[in-house]
């Protein structure tokens, strides 16, 4: 008994309160499920993740090889500069395959144009920061994946 004429305590429980920081964080999450389930749809069982760049440098820091019009048709990072967004941001390594721009597909693209892609939306003052839909680069991905205007196919 806890003195209350024998009726114990009922709690209610207290409705969950997030603050706005918390709750862009929970938007983001939700963005960024969609964004991968499209890309899945779009471009195949293969590894897909999204990389954010900050524009905190005057410079992006990021150099591709590869284009439509070269012998390595996939936008492949082959340099992040330090001290550079890129560099700074994280997450964006040697080696990944750049497939999206913020939401823009450049694969298929020529090396020219998929630079300008990427240097345009780091220049953009849209937004603080870019949005990069990456895969790894192996091997194989030239072999299980076909370019054909802008998108990619798996065989």
């Amino acid at each position: 008994m806890d003195g209350c004429l024998g009726r114990t305590l009922f709690r209610l429980p207290r409705p969950e309160v997030y603050t706005p920081v918390e709750l862009a964080i929970m938007d983001d999450k939700k963005k960024l499920e969609a964004t991968k389930a499209r890309a899945k749809e779009k471009y195949g069982e293969i590894f897909l993740d999204i990389v954010y760049i900050y524009r905190s440098q005057p410079t992006l820091g990021v150099a591709i090889e590869g284009g439509a019009n070269t012998r390595q048709p996939l936008p492949k990072v082959i340099n992040v500069q330090p001290g550079g967004s890129a560099f700074e941001s994280g997450g964006l390594k040697v080696g990944h395959v750049i497939l999206e721009v913020n939401g823009q597909p450049i694969v298929g693209l020529s090396h020219n144009a998929a630079a300008r892609v990427i240097a345009e939306a780091f220049k953009s003052r849209t937004s603080d920061r870019m949005e990069l839909l990456i895969t790894e680069w192996s091997d194989w991905l030239l072999d299980t994946i076909q370019v054909d205007v802008g998108l990619l196919k798996v065989s």
